[in-house]
């Protein structure tokens, strides 16, 4: 009895080995087959990604990159016997921008253009407008690094349409802007550092700007150049120039940023005291996707001149004048077309 119990335990254990022994050579085959399968898709990677960079060799390379966009901004506000008060008003904004930007070897060529002009209608009152911009930017580089280019950088801006002072209470209100009174023209030589896509930092030592206005009757009230200056059409300045421009089309979903900082300096001012002083211009802009066609967009332009001279208190204080912080901010909501 104790010999077949024996005998039976034995072949248990034998069988049980020869089981596991089945079972670790089936293990270590399959493991083979995973390793022999993962070096086939590696190689056949490596050859999708050869076939695809010479399908990208034999393509010609695109310099060119563009892009367009105009929006249709309608607003209107009605009141009637509205106890917390209220100014019937309708006002129409158009915002254009377009890009086109050049790449090529080791140079690039970035151009921007915006523009805008927009007029609103209050009640009582005649119309004016609300927005007047004319905003060319271009900027010639050639690289230095991956990071880091010389570049050549050239800003022109203006506005379409004549602008009166609405502080006069005259019938006859006096001009104070039309086209090319003022203009502004920047021409500088520097280095142009892109730490990422999406951000640009200019920085010049040897930076020109030119102040025109064309026209004798705003040149003779010295709003944009100073009546110390022997000529009250043109003016010239030589200083230093730093601008900052960031841009993200999908900072959120269906949000897009673009936002723009100059900062000048005349060092070179014939007055010792203005040579401290530092013109800032700072826009910013979003842009929200509604639909296909329908959109909105919220944009504040934030400036500061020395030498632009505005009139500080026009009931306390008339015909007083000098620099001012100046600050505009816009909504618009309305028709939106990309191409």
């Amino acid at each position: 009895m104790i010999h077949l119990i024996l005998s039976a335990a034995l072949m248990l254990g034998l069988s049980i080995g020869a089981s596991a022994q089945i079972d670790s050579l089936a293990i270590a085959q399959k493991n083979q087959e995973l390793a022999d399968a993962k070096v086939a898709l590696a190689q056949a990677q490596a050859a999708v990604d050869a076939i695809n960079s010479q399908l990208k060799a034999l393509q010609p390379e695109q310099k060119w990159k563009s892009g367009r966009v105009v929006s249709l901004n309608f607003n209107q506000g009605s009141f009637n016997n509205w106890s917390l008060g209220g100014v019937n008003a309708v006002s129409l904004t158009t915002l254009a921008n377009g890009f086109a930007n050049y790449k090529f070897a080791n140079w690039t060529w970035d151009n921007n253009l915006d523009l805008a002009y927009g007029v609103v209608k209050n009640k009582g009152e005649d119309v004016r407008k609300n927005e007047d911009k004319i905003d060319f930017q271009s900027k010639l580089g050639r690289k230095a690094s991956d990071k880091i280019s010389w570049a050549v950088l050239t800003r022109f801006e203006s506005q379409f349409d004549q602008g009166f002072d609405f502080n006069d209470e005259n019938d006859i209100r006096p001009v104070i802007s039309r086209f090319m009174s003022p203009a502004y023209l920047k021409l500088s030589l520097g280095i142009d550092i892109k730490p990422t896509d999406k951000l640009s930092v200019y920085v010049s030592p040897a930076a020109g700007k030119w102040t025109f206005v064309t026209d004798d009757s705003i040149a003779a009230q010295n709003i944009y150049i100073p009546s110390t200056h022997d000529n009250p059409n043109r003016r010239g300045e030589f200083g230093a120039l730093t601008s900052f421009i960031y841009q993200d089309k999908a900072i959120l979903k269906n949000v897009g940023l673009r936002t723009s900082l100059e900062l000048f300096n005349n060092y070179t001012d014939v007055v010792k005291e203005n040579q401290g002083n530092i013109d800032v211009d700072w826009q910013v802009r979003f842009d929200f996707k509604l639909g296909k066609y329908i959109g909105a967009n919220v944009f504040t332009h934030l400036k500061y001149d020395h030498d632009t001279k505005i009139e500080y208190d026009p009931v306390n204080k008339p015909g007083v004048k000098g620099p001012r912080t100046q600050f505009k901010e816009l909504f618009g909501l309305g028709f939106q077309y990309k191409f």
